[in-house]
């Protein structure tokens, strides 16, 4: 699950579901998997997932998505074990496969290698073997053996619907000059095999990742490409996945865009099935058999082929990531009306409006009242679907300037105190909370937050030019204050504290 922000929004689509489709969601229980505590305990604490946990409809757990086969949720001590679930169960794996176990394999010339792979490193010596620095200096050497179908003697009764896969590559490929070169995702498939038993293979999985579910994409006899960022990761191969669930009595959805850097299947098994395993018949899952068999079992689930079509194959979320970038890159001139647009295309995504925000800030003070109230009704949309993830990206600091710059100083001014509640104080923050103030006429109050920037960054020039600026205006309409000030200095600058201090008093209060 990584920072939990991905459940947070499939939690707020079950939310929202609640209304219109006639379902006991309150006996839905959304689990939140990794391998690691330090996760578990972000989101334990994060304050958007907190009444989520606290409800019930929220638990989580550590699992190590290729060896263990259990589950035990943290808040309810509830153990998820080979079928322990009376009901089927929704799986999502978002960007999880790309860095699990693959088994590298070739086809050449009609034969079946499988590729071993020596890790090494471009320097001659390497001090300490343990620097994670080491990562961005592989050099990684293959060596291709033949090998024959039945490569995978021990996989938990998978053993025939693997060697079906890989004899569908090898008969695929079989007459081609070229050869193949194939990523298994065995790690993937492991993972898969563990969770589907808790309910006794019951079950619907939803996967997005780098990767191709087109074979003719695996032409040609190659090293496999490992991407390094921190950790590696490599191509996910949704075909063999999607033969995976077929080979097991289910389904594939595949979206056939090719060109795509996030690939997005649904996977579908309904139960133990009786599906022969004997060698004797595997011919019957080689060619076009397998496409076959998912359009044939596809057609029970009317509701979901289109659900996929609608949201994958006509417009999908890789779509909407080239949208985006586009525009943001592509375009010199975009209008704010376009940014609207995107804007709620996305549903009012935290992340464009952040992305787009100087066009938003430059744009809406002088564009036309309906443009302008169009904007500012999807404004509490941004903040609510805001995920605190750290105080690089502070949307309600940002949503406040847009309130500043329309001049609806009082709105802003709850905006920057909720960023300063959220994120943590600024100097910037407190300087235009003290230019709303005084944009208001509360000159005194905004001396008070022009005063506070200062303390927290002396260099801040801005704070230090408002505050002069400010008790100049004080002294012109207080002459009672300007006369003192011409017989003792020290009595003026008293005065001003005791002003910021009744106002610090009342802020205590409120």
């Amino acid at each position: 699950v990584g920072s939990g922000k991905f459940s947070y929004f499939m939690l707020k689509a079950l939310d929202e579901m609640k209304d219109v489709c006639d379902f006991p969601f309150k006996n839905i229980v959304y689990v939140m998997t990794d391998f690691t505590k330090s996760n578990y305990n972000f989101w334990l604490n994060h304050p958007t997932l907190k009444p989520y946990f606290e409800s019930g409809r929220l638990d989580a757990g550590i699992f190590d998505a290729v060896s263990d086969n259990t589950i035990t949720l943290q808040r309810s001590g509830i153990v998820l074990q080979r079928n322990s679930i009376k009901n089927p169960i929704c799986i999502v794996a978002n960007y999880l496969f790309d860095t699990l176990y693959h088994d590298i394999f070739q086809i050449d010339h009609g034969v079946l290698k499988e590729g071993l792979v020596s890790v090494g490193s471009l320097n001659i010596v390497e001090p300490d073997p343990l620097d994670p620095e080491i990562i961005n200096r592989l050099d990684n050497h293959y060596r291709y053996d033949p090998i024959t179908p039945d490569y995978y003697g021990s996989e938990d009764g998978d053993e025939a619907y693997l060697r079906r896969i890989l004899k569908w590559y090898q008969n695929h490929f079989q007459n081609s000059t070229l050869g193949a070169s194939i990523l298994l995702p065995i790690g993937a498939l492991r993972a898969l095999r563990n969770l589907c038993s808790f309910s006794n293979n019951r079950c619907i999985i939803i996967s997005g990742d780098k990767g191709n579910n087109n074979p003719e994409q695996f032409t040609g006899l190659m090293d496999p490409h490992i991407a390094v960022h921190g950790s590696f990761s490599l191509m996910v191969n949704y075909h063999a996945i999607g033969a995976w669930f077929t080979n097991k009595g289910g389904f594939a959805l595949h979206n056939p865009q090719e060109e795509a850097s996030l690939k997005v299947g649904c996977f579908v098994l309904l139960g133990d099935n009786d599906i022969d395993t004997n060698e004797n018949v595997d011919h019957l899952w080689l060619g076009d058999h397998i496409e076959q068999y998912d359009q044939e079992r596809s057609k029970y689930f009317p509701f979901l082929n289109q659900s996929f079509h609608d949201n994958m194959n006509s417009f999908g979320p890789n779509d909407f990531f080239v949208l985006q970038k586009s525009l943001k890159e592509d375009v010199s001139h975009l209008p704010l009306r376009t940014v609207i647009s995107i804007l709620k295309l996305s549903d009012w995504d935290p992340d464009v409006f952040f992305k787009f925000r100087d066009i938003i800030l430059n744009q809406a003070p002088n564009c036309s009242l309906k443009l302008k109230k169009d904007l500012t009704r999807g404004m509490p949309n941004i903040y609510r679907n805001y995920y605190i993830m750290d105080s690089e990206k502070d949307i309600a600091f940002e949503i406040g300037r847009y309130y500043y710059g329309i001049r609806d100083y009082y709105t802003a001014l709850d905006y920057y105190k909720t960023s300063i509640s959220t994120i943590g104080e600024h100097h910037v923050t407190y300087h235009n909370q003290g230019l709303c103030y005084y944009s208001l006429g509360k000159l005194d109050i905004s001396l008070s937050f022009f005063e506070k920037a200062h303390n927290m960054n002396f260099e801040y020039e801005k704070a230090k030019s408002w505050i002069a600026k400010v008790k100049n205006e004080l002294l012109k309409n207080n002459p009672e204050l300007a006369t003192k000030s011409s017989e003792n200095d020290t009595i003026v600058i008293d005065e001003i504290e005791t002003v910021t201090t009744s106002f610090n008093n009342l802020k205590s209060l409120e």
